[in-house]
């Protein structure tokens, strides 16, 4: 949603009705997890097999890494074993997490063309994408 008003939105020239709107949308966006919000975007757009496996996999990654990664490894921590498979798994999941950003940063790129900006780099998507956190709606 951030970067869509970034690409597609000329905020000088909104009214202030359009501005109550995207302020909404945004505070709708801001309140819900990543899995509802990637469920939501399902809904609305489709994706092939791969980029949805891959997205998947990742949210599965990181609701894993943020809800029973040191659970699972309990004491592991505290041996020099353990410390590397806890390492070992992290680099495993951190190679998800990036093979899952560079899908969606493909996606995002494609959104451009469909904006007509398809001279936009990976820089410039970052800073639109910044540009659309900063936005004051």
């Amino acid at each position: 949603m951030i970067y869509f008003i970034a690409l597609f939105v000329d905020t000088k020239s909104i009214t202030n009705e359009e501005k109550k709107e995207y302020k909404r949308l945004i505070d709708d966006v801001d309140s819900k997890t990543l899995g509802n919000l990637l469920r939501e975007i399902k809904s609305i757009v489709h994706f092939d097999s791969t980029s949805e496996n891959i997205i998947n996999e990742a949210l599965n990654k990181r609701n894993y890494l943020i809800h029973r990664f040191f659970k699972t490894h309990n004491f592991a921590i505290y041996s020099e074993n353990g410390k590397n498979k806890m390492i070992n798994e992290l680099e495993e999941i951190s190679k998800h997490f990036d093979t899952a950003h560079n899908h969606l940063q493909t996606i995002s790129r494609l959104m451009a063309q469909v904006a007509g900006r398809e001279d936009i780099s990976i820089e410039k998507t970052k800073e639109f994408i910044e540009h659309g956190k900063q936005l004051k709606i």
